[in-house]
């Protein structure tokens, strides 16, 4: 039996916990904005007459907001067995985390850096400092998405637009393309600049390349990463088709989730019981009961 999913419960502390997340943190924080403003205000008006400019600034504006909007949400949804009512006992495929000292659910696993046990945990995100689970599975989805699209379509703006800065398809052109950040101090200039920004725009396309098609392909198949990687072929809670896995990731309404990140769509589940579907004996589910 399926139920319908908890309220959003908001984090109390968003801070990173550590340096390397709190450095990854500060640096999507400036080039998400820095990226904007050169693809909008540098490169769009030297490529376009006025209505597709127009048109530009209003698409590149639509995607930031649910750029920042869904990486914020990741950040501030907690996803965690905090301030949770669980079982005192060991329910049936629950398990006891020594860390926490106390029960938790199936799926969830124990995050040493956020201290804390995560329901559906999928991943920590060193760009968030917190980790991915239940509730904010759906906002680092369509983060994941909408960022990889976007660096998709500027790179290919930024091909025209970089051209006769660097003088055309040249040794030196490429050694300033790939090396980039050399040159900048080496030679700073606005040309210098614009071809940095140009190399770290395409590095993050080819990074986020690789996860989309990584997190894509588990959210089909409705796997974790801590599943996928534990080496067991059985996929136990497969719901049979590609879009009942990733309504259990994005919600019940998730073909409207790409529209604004506060648009209501309710997970089928709640973290505590999960359905375990069979060919031949329908759906088995256990809920404990709290004491």
């Amino acid at each position: 039996m399926m139920v319908p999913s908890a309220k959003l419960r908001l984090r109390k502390n968003i801070l990173p916990k550590n340096l390397p997340d709190l450095s990854a943190c500060i640096f999507l924080c400036v080039a998400m904005p820095t990226v904007y403003w050169f693809e909008i205000f540098i490169v769009s008006p030297t490529l376009f007459d006025w209505p597709l400019y127009i048109f530009h600034i209003i698409l590149g504006t639509f995607v930031l907001v649910n750029v920042a909007g869904n990486f914020l949400a990741i950040m501030f949804v907690e996803t965690s067995t905090k301030r949770l009512v669980l079982p005192s006992q060991v329910p049936k495929g629950w398990h006891v985390c020594a860390e926490c000292e106390s029960v938790a659910p199936p799926r969830s696993r124990h995050c040493n850096t956020c201290k804390a046990c995560i329901l559906k945990k999928e991943h920590h995100c060193i760009f968030t400092g917190c980790c991915v689970g239940l509730s904010n599975h759906r906002y680092f989805f369509v983060f994941l998405i909408y960022i990889w699209l976007s660096t998709l379509y500027c790179s290919g703006l930024n091909i025209f637009f970089i051209w006769p800065y660097v003088g055309g398809l040249t040794w030196w052109a490429l050694i300033r393309l790939l090396l980039p950040g050399i040159w900048l101090v080496w030679n700073p200039c606005f040309e210098t600049l614009y071809a940095f920004l140009f190399s770290i725009n395409f590095i993050g396309f080819l990074f986020l390349t690789v996860l989309v098609f990584y997190y894509t392909n588990l959210i089909f198949n409705n796997v974790t990463t801590q599943e996928n990687n534990s080496g067991n072929p059985t996929n136990l809670y497969d719901q049979g088709s590609r879009k009942e896995n990733v309504k259990v990731a994005l919600g019940k309404r998730w073909y409207l989730t790409w529209l604004f990140p506060t648009v209501w769509s309710p997970l089928p589940y709640d973290g505590f019981e999960w359905s375990i579907p069979y060919s031949d004996r329908g759906t088995q589910s256990v809920r404990p009961k709290c004491k």
